[in-house]
């Protein structure tokens, strides 16, 4: 009998655990807003604007033709935005990001990756840093 009690005990605390309601997230985000053109020679055109997290290589089914960084967005708590002029993208053939599908692109200089539309490939993108002193 002090073994049920025992063992109801245990099973009713184990119980409250796990329906405790877990503590609240940051929900926040930090993206590039890329633009994924498609413009090949036969004149359709279209352009999908693509949310590429920063530092994750991330991979979106679209196809293009060049691909554009637009702006960067930040909803994290306490987090300040990267000035847009010092981030950097570039694709990638594959999933691992050593086979480069583009050259890097920025603000001021978009990736022309093909003049017949390919696939998105993996975009990663990241802010820079200065380079370390000597």
């Amino acid at each position: 009998m002090h073994f049920t009690t025992i063992f109801a005990t245990v099973t009713a605390a184990f119980a409250a655990t796990a329906t405790a309601l877990p503590t609240e997230r940051d929900t926040g985000a930090a993206v590039a807003n890329v633009i994924a053109v498609n413009k090949p020679l036969d004149g359709t055109h279209s352009s999908t604007a693509v949310k590429i997290p920063f530092g994750k290589l991330t991979h979106v089914d679209l196809p293009i033709t060049n691909l554009m960084l637009k702006s960067v967005t930040v909803t994290a708590s306490g987090v300040a935005a990267p000035d847009v002029s010092k981030v950097t993208c570039q694709m990638y053939k594959d999933k691992y990001g050593v086979q480069p599908g583009s050259a890097a692109f920025n603000k001021k200089h978009e990736a022309y990756i093909s003049t017949n539309t390919v696939q998105f490939g993996w975009v990663l993108c990241y802010v820079n840093v200065s380079p370390a002193s000597a």
